[in-house]
C-alpha cells in the first residue's frame, strides 16, 4: 500500500459482504497455501463465503480495513464458544497486498478495544500469523487442538489476549 493511501477501518456493513468474502477467499489461497491442501483452497465458493457474511456482518463484531475505497482486510470477533474465555477474535484476513501495512493492527485494535479475556486459534505451521498475534499482546496458553481440512490434519495453538496491546 503506497503512502498517501486513504485507509480507514469501519464496522462492516451487509453491503460490504461480498468484498469480505473475496478477501476471505483470496486470504485463504494466499497464506495457507503449502499448509492447506490445494484441492481444498482451490475449491473455496466466493458464493457460500459471500452467503456466510451475509448472515455475520448483521450480528456485529465485524469490521473491515478500506484502502481507497476497496475493502483490503477485516476482522470478526464475538462471544466466545469456548467456556473458559469471554471473546473469541476470528483470525484478521488481509490482502496480501496490503501485508505488513499496519492494516492487521487496526483492525486488531478495532475488534479488541476494551475487551479483554479474548482466545483465537492458529495453525502452529503459521508462524507469520503468530509473530503477527505475539507482537500484538497475544501468548499460548498451552491449549492445542487438531483440525482435519481436506484430509490433512492441521496442529492449531490457542492464544489468549487479556487487554493493552504491546
Amino acid at each position: 500500500m503506497p503512502s498517501g493511501d486513504a485507509m480507514t477501518v469501519r464496522p462492516a456493513v451487509l453491503s460490504d459482504a461480498p468484498a469480505v468474502a473475496s478477501v476471505h477467499v483470496q486470504t485463504w489461497q494466499s497464506a495457507y497455501r503449502g499448509l492447506v491442501p490445494d484441492s481444498e483452497l482451490d475449491a473455496l465458493s466466493l458464493e457460500q463465503r459471500t452467503a456466510m457474511w451475509q448472515r455475520a456482518i448483521p450480528r456485529g463484531g465485524v469490521w473491515v480495513a478500506v484502502v481507497d475505497g476497496e475493502v483490503v482486510g477485516f476482522v470478526a470477533v464475538g462471544p466466545s464458544d469456548e467456556p473458559d474465555a469471554a471473546f473469541k477474535l476470528y483470525p484478521i484476513y488481509v490482502l496480501p497486498s496490503a501485508w505488513n501495512t499496519g492494516l492487521g493492527y487496526e483492525l486488531a485494535g478495532a475488534a479488541l478495544d476494551g475487551r479483554r479475556d479474548v482466545v483465537l486459534w492458529v495453525f502452529e505451521n503459521n508462524p507469520r500469523a503468530r509473530r503477527f498475534y505475539e507482537r500484538f499482546g497475544f501468548r499460548t496458553d498451552g491449549t492445542v487442538r487438531t483440525e482435519t481440512i481436506g484430509g490433512a490434519e492441521l496442529k492449531e495453538v490457542r492464544y489468549r489476549f487479556n487487554g493493552a496491546a504491546g
